[in-house]
């Protein structure tokens, strides 16, 4: 096992990542959560995706998330992942504003179907977490920044 500066190996490091960004516990959940040979690819994913890039420095948790949204939405067709990041973007801190903000602006690059979706997705899970929706700006919210 290959380990860092910081002692650990990229597993440790992954789901140390993990279990900040989900919660105490999570990243073991999800290994668990798969049969057999199977788990090998959960620790794969949570070496690699978590270990080694949401461990580098340079963008917070928060800015991560974010972007992880924003690659969900234009992808289409992940609502589990779009649910569970909206759920780690609120634990490490982003507003319900900032993600709901930050589907919408993908609607000019993914669409408007893979947008409305997703911001189904998004709504029904800020509300599951008991996050406060935010009201519309109206038709022309640049005009209230004036």
């Amino acid at each position: 096992m290959t380990t860092q500066d910081d002692g650990l190996t990229r597993l440790e490091r992954g789901k140390a990542k993990f279990d900040e960004v989900y919660g105490e516990g999570r990243s073991e959940g999800l290994v668990a959560m798969q049969t057999g040979l199977a788990q090998d690819l959960a620790r794969f994913g949570i070496e690699f995706n978590f270990g080694d890039i949401y461990s580098r420095p340079g963008l917070t948790l928060a800015q991560r998330e974010l972007i992880t949204l924003a690659a969900l939405v234009a992808l289409g067709g992940l609502e589990p992942q779009l649910r569970g990041h909206t759920r780690g973007a609120i634990n490490v801190g982003c507003t319900a504003t900032e993600i709901l903000e930050t589907v919408i602006h993908t609607v000019q690059y993914a669409g408007f179907p893979r947008a409305l979706n997703a911001i189904r997705v998004v709504t029904d899970a800020l509300i599951e977490v008991g996050v406060e929706i935010p009201e519309p700006l109206g038709p022309e919210p640049h005009r209230d920044q004036e």
